[in-house]
């Protein structure tokens, strides 16, 4: 398989662009490391995100999640039913009888230590070499970037 360098790739007089790019490739590839790691799980990285909120957020609305992910509720359903199929959470109303709220089956409850440990693994090799002091600074750096892209794309008052 052919190598694509990012500064081959990349216009060499935009640093803006290669941060980007960067990121971008960065992203996907944690992903599919992360697939590849938990696959045993019969899990993907987007389901295991999913299980993690609702485990430590119990009763979280369908859209709340949605929202707190910045995906689309069409998109957010469909990941839903695929956990609803391998009978890893429920969906339920409450007061509201609109409004679904995922709750974790007794099956995801037995699986989640055994794929939280696969996933620090993953995540611990992915950081390998930074400090604590350098994660916290990349985390601030992303978030900035993040609101960034969030006001741009809100309508203005």
């Amino acid at each position: 398989m052919d190598v694509i360098t990012l500064d081959k790739f990349s216009d060499p007089d935009s640093p803006s662009h290669q941060l980007i790019q960067q990121l971008h490739q960065t992203t996907r590839a944690f992903a599919k490391t992360l697939n590849n790691d938990i696959c045993d799980f019969g899990i993907y990285s987007s389901e295991w995100t999913i299980l993690q909120l609702v485990k430590n957020n119990e009763a979280l609305s369908q859209s709340t999640l949605a929202g707190y992910l910045n995906i689309e509720p069409a998109a957010i359903s469909k990941t839903l039913s695929a956990l609803e199929k391998k009978e890893l959470i429920e969906r339920r109303c409450l007061k509201d009888k609109r409004e679904k709220y995922i709750f974790l089956r007794p099956k995801a409850q037995k699986l989640y230590d055994e794929l939280e440990q696969a996933v620090r693994a993953h995540r611990q090799a992915a950081l390998a070499g930074l400090s604590p002091e350098e994660c916290g600074l990349l985390c601030r750096l992303l978030h900035q970037i993040y609101q960034n892209v969030l006001d741009k794309t809100r309508p203005s008052a």
